[in-house]
């Protein structure tokens, strides 16, 4: 893969992740989102997908990729948490833990900015 494809790959990831993000904020909105819209299990999201498949083929062993796995993984485990507390009703706990999840995103966002700078910044056009 060339270095433009995988800024490509990674920008596409950060848009999944948004997208995602958004869906979250729409449930705790009140708003109907199927459940494939924004999946609780980390490995099941558009974002996951491509970290777990294709990003950690090329990426995997770099230390910046490892580092956004983590975030990714509490990410993950803060919405479970609002998942279930979405069901059980609690809007005003719902929209801290939404608080939470926000900030955790942002921190994500802001290691797959690292991921996309060591890219542009490789000796090497492939990966």
């Amino acid at each position: 893969m060339t270095k433009s494809e995988a800024l490509s790959q990674v920008r596409h990831a950060k848009s999944a992740h948004i997208r995602w993000r958004a869906y979250v904020q729409a449930m705790v909105a009140g708003l109907e989102i199927e459940e494939q819209r924004a999946p609780v299990h980390q490995k099941d999201c558009d974002f996951g997908q491509w970290f777990y498949g294709e990003g950690f083929k090329t990426f995997g062993h770099w230390q910046i990729y490892q580092d956004v796995e983590y975030g990714h993984e509490l990410l993950h485990e803060v919405y479970h948490l609002l998942h279930r507390v979405l069901e059980e009703g609690d809007q005003a706990r719902a929209a801290m833990i939404m608080a939470q999840l926000v900030g955790i995103s942002h921190s994500l966002l802001a290691a797959m900015d690292l991921l996309e700078e060591e890219i542009r910044l490789a000796a090497t056009d492939h990966f």
